[in-house]
């Protein structure tokens, strides 16, 4: 699971890059014969994903709609994450454009995975030699919200 992680955020950037048109070189591991070796990631060009709808013009046409507020951790993989506020605590109405009080906009969650960076445990170091910090990265979650949406306001029986 780890391992996997490590590979998925791991590949992240060097994608990334590749569609920017940039060559990225990356360093093979074990079981593939070609350990310790650098090996160059070219994405083809041709190949696009289909087109989209920005998450902006998404939040703004919702009957909910959200902003997105990014959060910053310099010791966590991605460093910066964007959480979806609700802007109206109703929802809008599709007859005046008012919100309409009988719903509520309520945040949609979704757990993503992190990894964390934090400093590897340090050992008496002999004959003074000054060492380079060491990191370890653990893999952990976070729950963000990604939207809202209308729901019935609940309702308790008594």
């Amino acid at each position: 699971m780890v391992l996997r992680a490590l590979l998925v955020l791991g590949l992240a950037t060097p994608l990334h890059a590749t569609r920017k048109g940039k060559t990225v070189s990356v360093k093979v591991g074990n079981g593939t014969g070609l350990k310790g070796k650098t090996v160059k990631l070219l994405l083809d060009p041709s190949v696009t994903s289909q087109p989209r709808t920005s998450a902006s013009s998404i939040a703004s046409m919702s009957l909910s709609p959200w902003t997105y507020k990014d959060s910053y951790v310099v010791s966590r993989l991605p460093s910066k994450i964007s959480h979806a506020q609700c802007l109206t605590s109703g929802c809008l109405s599709l007859q005046d454009g008012g919100e309409d009080a009988a719903l509520e906009a309520k945040p949609i969650y979704y757990q993503v995975l992190v990894l964390h960076k934090v400093p590897r445990q340090r050992r008496n170091n002999r004959g003074g030699k000054k060492t380079r910090k060491k990191y370890d990265f653990r893999l952990g979650t976070e729950v963000i919200s990604v939207g809202c949406t209308c729901v019935r306001p609940t309702v308790i029986p008594q």
